[in-house]
């Protein structure tokens, strides 16, 4: 790993508002080579995933339509954090709002950076214990949302076949799977 460090010179207002995001041009200074860069930054709020299980074993699924593949993507219930917004609040609000699921007992699971290339906000992992039904769904106008319960074998199984197409589902299950195996 190097040890020379990106020299963030100044950025420029941010652009665009992008609903979920603003950009905005950062201007840095490549400690290899010396030389000037302009580069784009999505700024954003931070964001949750839930590995929510129920008292059977199962785990409660959310069948997203996502605009970016015009497809469904069967994936663990998250979302944004709101401005102000503890982690662990969102994420039990983002459950209940997809799935109208609740828990009793949460896990933090740790953090990864959204899309570190491009991006400055990070993704929260939580698993949910003890998951049940408790209310209806309460969608967002952008959102069609099919919830199901999965058992948690197949679960591992559909994400070591690889069929999973969110990269947050991914590192959320690996997380919850581990924390599992050892023990809560």
């Amino acid at each position: 790993m190097k040890n020379e460090s990106w020299e963030r010179l100044y950025s420029e207002p941010e652009m665009t508002d992008l609903n979920l995001f603003k950009a905005r041009f950062d201007h840095l200074r490549n400690p290899v080579n010396g030389k000037d860069i302009r580069i784009v930054t999505l700024t954003g709020n931070d964001s949750v995933t839930v590995m929510a299980l129920t008292k059977n074993n199962n785990v409660v699924m959310a069948e997203n339509f996502r605009f970016g593949i015009m497809a469904y993507s069967l994936e663990l219930p998250g979302g944004m954090v709101d401005t102000g917004e503890d982690h662990q609040q969102a994420a039990k609000r983002e459950l209940l709002e997809e799935t109208g699921y609740s828990a009793p007992d949460w896990y933090y699971l740790g953090c990864v950076g959204a899309n570190p290339v491009f991006m400055d906000s990070y993704v929260h992992f939580y698993l949910a214990i003890g998951t049940e039904l408790t209310a209806s769904q309460s969608l967002d106008d952008g959102e069609d949302i099919r919830v199901r319960e999965m058992p948690l074998e197949e679960l591992r199984k559909m994400l070591f076949n690889g069929e999973f197409q969110h990269p947050h589902t991914e590192s959320a299950v690996l997380r919850g799977l581990g924390r599992l195996e050892k023990g809560l």
